[in-house]
């Protein structure tokens, strides 16, 4: 029997309030491409399981033993045994002839790996038309939060898709490895995007297939903060790809100053992992820069160290000017509301500067 040109992975953590409207789209774009439908479920307790398998005895539900996204979609996409595979959000649903679009546009090219329809908020926005990286080695959504332009247009070639709702030619996902695990969520789609890229494969935008993305329909009820994750994983990208500006990037993230010891000490050994051949000389090169940062901090705290010395007398200063004016206020206040004298606060900074000039 021929298998299903089209594995659809649906990939769900307590979305039962999703699911209804997601697997009805899919179960419709059967009469657009032969497909089959596999949910990976991450650990839910909303009752998942048992609504699938009631209301969509036809999707093949696979209980994961662990909630992890990317390994998740690992295991979808390691069942696929046709041509392509859709990974879907549990949030997101397929608009009338977007599998079609899609599987149309990688038809056409042999060469592209990964195809993405534009993908809209409810409201009609646009959530994004593919990943597009700035300057400052972030990456973000192509046009997010802005209108829909209108339907239809040519495939288009993007540095990358987002794992929202993306077709993928399973030979390719297969010939980089799929997604990296140590994701989890976030930034993953980047990472593929990337080695995808490397690997001579293009990534396309499908103007004319669409989706409609909720947003954040499962991470909303975790306890993990997707900035918090993003920035830790995009750390991960700039140690696999961006080798040159890796340890300068790596000490001014956020999440490298402000996340706990043990966290840090978990991640070095995967950065180090990413470097490649050059993994054993990434704490020099952290050291290095570690150095550079301090040098220029020192250089500023140098530089304005007239206006530092003087800082204890500015405040003295102030803290006199701050007293006049307080008993400018009790006078005010006496004068024009009888019985509203001065706060406990502000007595007490009062007696505390004035009793400081009489001790003087």
């Amino acid at each position: 029997m021929t298998a299903p040109r089209v594995t659809v992975v649906v990939v769900n953590w307590n979305g039962r309030e999703f699911l209804g409207d997601c697997l009805r789209a899919v179960a419709a774009a059967g009469g657009e491409a032969s497909l089959r439908t596999v949910l990976i479920d991450n650990g839910s307790t909303d009752g998942s399981q048992e609504f699938v398998q009631r209301e969509f005895p036809e999707v093949e539900f696979v209980q994961h033993e662990r909630n992890d996204y990317t390994a998740a979609n690992n295991l979808g996409v390691a069942r696929a045994g046709g041509d392509y595979a859709l990974l879907l959000n549990t949030d997101a649903t397929l608009r009338p002839g977007c599998l079609r679009e899609l599987v149309a546009a990688l038809d056409a090219d042999p060469g592209a790996g990964a195809a993405a329809p534009k993908i809209v908020y409810p409201d009609g926005r646009i959530c994004t038309t593919g990943i597009q990286q700035r300057d400052d080695l972030y990456w973000v959504d192509r046009d997010q939060g802005t209108a829909d332009p209108g339907p239809g247009g040519a495939p288009q070639e993007v540095l990358g898709v987002s794992g929202c709702c993306a077709l993928y030619r399973v030979t390719a996902w297969r010939a980089v490895g799929g997604q990296d695990e140590d994701f989890h969520m976030y930034y993953e789609d980047v990472d593929l995007a990337l080695r995808l890229g490397a690997a001579g494969w293009r990534s396309l935008y499908v103007p004319a297939a669409v989706c409609e993305h909720v947003g954040h329909g499962s991470i909303s009820k975790a306890s993990t903060w997707k900035d918090e994750l993003g920035e830790r994983n995009r750390l991960l990208v700039l140690a696999r790809h961006f080798g040159d500006r890796f340890a300068a990037e790596l000490v001014r993230s956020p999440w490298f100053q402000s996340a706990p010891p043990e966290q840090v000490r978990a991640l070095l050994p995967k950065l180090a992992a990413r470097r490649g051949e050059g993994g054993n000389e990434v704490l020099l090169d952290l050291l290095l820069a570690l150095r550079d940062e301090v040098r220029a901090l020192a250089g500023e705290l140098g530089a304005r160290w007239g206006e530092h010395r003087n800082l204890p007398k500015i405040l003295a200063e102030r803290e006199q000017w701050l007293a006049t004016l307080l008993e400018e206020v009790a006078r005010l206040r006496l004068w024009r509301l009888p019985g509203k004298r001065l706060k406990p606060g502000e007595r007490a900074f009062l007696d505390r500067v004035r009793g400081r000039s009489t001790e003087k």
